[in-house]
């Protein structure tokens, strides 16, 4: 009988693929947050007898800043760039199905060779991280607009983090704390970066109006 935990999995990586295969930005900001919010409820999953303080501020770390005010950023910089799809990928969006599937055997070929040490809360985490990991990846190479790029980085964080779940006994707070400050900053900076564009942007667009004004009078 499948888990919660192996849905989450199959689930994470249905979403990334779903993103490869989206040109909207708005909606692919929109998977982000249902999957980002998906995997906050794995260590709620896994402990569900047990719940612990590290539990909760690691659940409602992750979803406060992945599933909510990263998104809300990344909503912001959108508008202020007038950026809602992205028009040439490197690689095309049906094209990039076919690969992103490729790409999922391979993580699952690869996985089945790896003989970890200790008890594996699923055998579909490690396939799955390693799925979502090569398909943010490929997100990040294809796409040319810097949000999409973002995107593509956080959703590799994603991967990584489904991953780090299956060590969760093991691995300290603050090891998760600091990757997701580190992703918030990331996603900061780019924001900054964005708006920083816009404005030469309108700058220079200003500057074009003015001497064709100045050419006609």
């Amino acid at each position: 009988m499948i888990s919660w935990v192996e849905v989450i999995c199959i689930t994470t990586v249905f979403l990334s693929l779903l993103i490869l295969s989206n040109y909207r930005v708005g909606g692919m900001i929109r998977i982000f947050a249902a999957q980002s919010f998906f995997l906050s409820l794995l260590p709620f999953i896994l402990h569900a007898s047990c719940i612990s303080s590290r539990d909760i501020i690691i659940v409602l770390g992750t979803m406060v800043l992945k599933a909510g005010l990263v998104p809300f950023i990344l909503f912001w910089a959108i508008r202020h760039v007038s950026m809602r799809s992205e028009i040439k990928p490197i690689i095309g969006f049906g094209s990039s199905i076919i690969f992103g599937a490729m790409l999922i055997a391979g993580a699952f070929w690869v996985s089945l060779s790896l003989n970890l040490p200790g008890r594996q809360v699923s055998n579909l985490i490690l396939p799955c991280s390693l799925s979502t990991v090569l398909l943010g990846f490929m997100i990040m190479v294809t796409r040319t607009r810097a949000v999409t790029q973002v995107l593509g980085y956080l959703i590799m964080e994603n991967g990584i983090f489904l991953f780090a779940v299956s060590l969760f006994d093991v691995m300290p707070v603050l090891i998760e704390i600091g990757i997701l400050l580190d992703i918030f900053v990331a996603v900061f900076i780019m924001a900054i970066v964005v708006n920083h564009i816009n404005e030469e942007f309108e700058n220079n667009a200003a500057s074009v109006s003015r001497s064709k004004m100045g050419e006609t009078f």
